[in-house]
C-alpha cells in the first residue's frame, strides 16, 4: 500500500535513478515509456528539456522509485575544458550561473549535473546506438563529468530497434562495454530501446540496479523490484487471458448452412447453395476480424497504451473491416503487422473480407459443379458436430499464429513511439512463432477438435485454451530472451 496521502516516506525508502544523456538522445521518450504515460514535451530538436523532472516510476509500500529526466548536456567538450582548468570542478561548476537563455548548453549541463550529484542513487545514461561507440564524440567528456559525480553509472542503448538475435545483441553490448571498460563507474550496458522495448528487458535492468545501490536501500528496492516483475508478469498472465477468449471464440463461432440437395450435388442449380456458404464465409470473416480487433484493443490498454492510438484503432475496423473488398494496407497495424505476408489463408480472407481462401483464388473460379464438401474446404470451413460451418483446422492454426505475433507487436511498443503506428517487425519474429506452433501443433489441434468436431462447452474450451496460449507465448518470451522469468 502506498503512504497516507501528503506523507513521503523516509529517504531509505526512496530509490532515485537520474535519466541523462546528450541533448536529444531520447530521455523523455524513454521516460514515457517506462512510465507507461505521456510526459514532458518531445520533439527532434535539442534541450527540449530544460528543467530537472521528477517522476515517480513505481510506489509499493511505502517505499519509492523515483526517476528524474533532466536537461541533456550540451557542448560536452567546452564544458569539460572548463572543468578541468578548476581544483574541485564540480563544485566549481555547480556555483556558476548561467544564463538558460544566452548560455542554453551550459544551463542545461548545469541542471543535469546538478540533480546527479543532489539526488541519484543511479544514474541511467542513455546513448544512440544507431552512432558506433568511437564515433559519438560526446561520449568522452561527458564519461568524464560523470566520472567526477562518484555515482554508478548503467549506460542504456536507445534507439537500437527491435532485438534480432541473441547474437546480435550481445555483438553490440560487447562493443560498447569495451569502448567504456576504462570508466569503472560504468558498471553495465543494457538495450533498452524507448520504441521497441519489450518488460523482460525492464526486469533486466532492474536486476543490474540492485547491486549498485547502498546497502541502507537494498530492502527497498527488493521490494519495488518484486513489484515491478508482479506488475509485469500481470500484464502477461491478462494477456494470455484475452488471447485465450479470442481463440475460444475463433472455435465456437459457426453458421448455420443447408445441406445440399441431391441436385446440387451433381452441379445443377448451386447458385443458390454458393451464395450461402460465401454469405457464411463473410459472416465468419467479419466476426473475427472483429474480435481481432477487440483483442489488439484490449492488449494495448493492458500494456499502458491506451488514448488516441486505441480509439483511432476502433474507428478504422469500424468504417472499414466490415467490408467485403480490399481493406487498405494501413489495417494491418493494428492487427500485427509483423504478419504481413507471412499468414497465409488468414490473411487473405481479412484482406479479401472473407472472399478468398487458402491460396487467394476467388469464388468466382470455383468449378460450378463442385461438390459441397469440396467447396466447404476451399473456403477454410468445415462442418462441425453440430452440422454449423467453422472454420477449419489449418485456418484455426494461422489465427493462434496471428494471436501471437500481435502479442509481440504489441508486447515490444515503446509508448515513447507515441500512436500505434505501422512498423516494420524482426523477420525472426516469423520463425520462432513457426517452430513454437509446430512444437505445440497437438494442442491446438487438440483444441479445436474439442469445439468444432465434439461440440465442448465455452467454459472447458476456456480451460483448455488458455494454458496452451501461456505456454505459447512463455516458449516464444524464452527463445527471444533465454533468461526472461514468469514467476514472481
Amino acid at each position: 500500500m502506498p503512504p497516507p496521502s501528503g506523507i513521503t516516506p523516509p529517504a531509505s525508502d526512496i530509490v532515485t535513478l537520474s535519466l541523462i544523456s546528450h541533448t536529444n538522445a531520447g530521455k523523455t521518450t524513454l521516460a514515457r515509456t517506462l512510465l507507461r504515460r505521456d510526459v514532458g514535451e518531445v520533439r527532434d530538436a535539442a534541450h527540449v528539456t530544460l528543467f530537472n523532472e521528477s517522476y515517480t516510476l513505481l510506489e509499493e509500500d511505502a517505499r519509492l522509485l523515483r526517476l528524474w529526466d533532466t536537461p541533456g548536456f550540451g557542448d560536452s567538450a567546452r564544458l569539460l575544458k572548463r572543468l578541468q582548468r578548476e581544483r574541485n570542478p564540480v563544485l566549481w561548476f555547480l556555483s556558476q550561473s548561467w544564463d538558460r537563455l544566452t548560455d542554453k548548453p551550459l544551463w542545461c549541463s548545469q541542471q543535469a549535473l546538478k540533480n546527479v550529484r543532489d539526488e541519484a542513487d543511479v544514474v541511467l545514461y542513455l546513448v544512440n546506438a544507431t552512432e558506433p561507440p568511437e564515433v559519438a564524440a560526446y561520449i568522452t567528456p561527458e564519461m568524464e563529468i560523470l566520472g567526477w559525480t562518484g555515482k554508478p553509472v548503467l549506460v542504456l542503448l536507445n534507439q537500437t530497434g527491435p532485438l534480432e538475435s541473441k547474437e546480435t545483441d550481445e555483438a553490440e553490448m560487447a562493443a560498447w562495454r569495451e569502448h567504456l571498460k576504462s570508466y569503472t563507474f560504468v558498471r553495465d550496458v543494457l538495450r533498452m530501446d524507448a520504441f521497441a522495448r519489450c518488460w523482460v528487458q525492464e526486469d533486466r535492468l532492474m536486476d543490474s540496479l540492485a547491486p549498485l545501490l547502498a546497502e541502507r536501500k537494498a530492502d527497498a528496492f527488493k521490494h519495488l523490484k518484486r513489484a515491478w516483475h508482479q506488475r509485469n508478469v500481470d500484464v502477461f498472465r491478462q494477456s494470455c487471458r484475452v488471447l485465450s477468449e479470442l481463440l475460444t471464440a475463433a472455435v465456437l463461432d459457426g453458421v448455420a448452412v443447408r445441406n445440399e440437395t441431391l441436385l446440387e450435388r451433381v452441379g445443377i442449380g448451386r447458385s443458390d447453395l454458393n451464395k450461402e456458404y460465401q454469405e457464411a464465409r463473410e459472416k465468419l470473416a467479419t466476426q473475427l476480424a472483429d474480435r481481432i480487433t477487440a483483442a489488439t484493443n484490449s492488449l494495448i490498454r493492458l500494456h499502458g497504451l491506451e488514448g488516441e492510438s486505441a480509439r483511432a484503432l476502433g474507428a478504422l475496423a469500424k468504417d472499414q473491416f466490415h467490408t467485403p473488398q480490399p481493406v487498405p494496407e494501413a489495417i494491418w497495424s493494428v492487427v500485427g503487422s509483423v504478419a504481413g505476408g507471412a499468414m497465409g489463408g488468414l490473411i487473405a480472407d481479412l484482406k479479401m473480407g472473407g472472399m478468398t481462401f487458402g491460396g487467394g483464388a476467388l469464388l468466382g473460379g470455383l468449378a460450378a459443379g463442385l461438390g459441397a464438401y469440396a467447396l466447404i474446404k476451399s473456403y477454410n470451413l468445415v462442418r462441425g458436430g453440430d452440422h454449423r460451418l467453422h472454420w477449419s483446422r489449418e485456418h484455426f492454426r494461422e489465427q493462434v499464429r496471428l494471436a501471437m505475433l500481435t502479442y509481440l507487436a504489441v508486447a515490444h511498443f515503446g509508448r515513447g513511439r507515441g500512436e500505434w503506428q505501422e512498423c516494420v517487425e524482426p523477420a525472426h519474429w516469423n520463425q520462432i512463432v513457426e517452430q513454437v506452433l509446430d512444437e505445440h501443433g497437438d494442442g491446438v489441434d487438440r483444441l479445436w477438435k474439442e469445439g468444432v468436431e465434439k461440440g465442448a462447452m465455452p467454459d472447458a474450451l476456456s480451460k483448455s485454451a488458455l494454458p496452451l496460449v501461456n505456454d505459447c507465448l512463455s516458449c516464444t518470451l524464452t527463445r527471444l530472451y533465454p533468461d526472461v522469468m514468469f514467476d514472481a
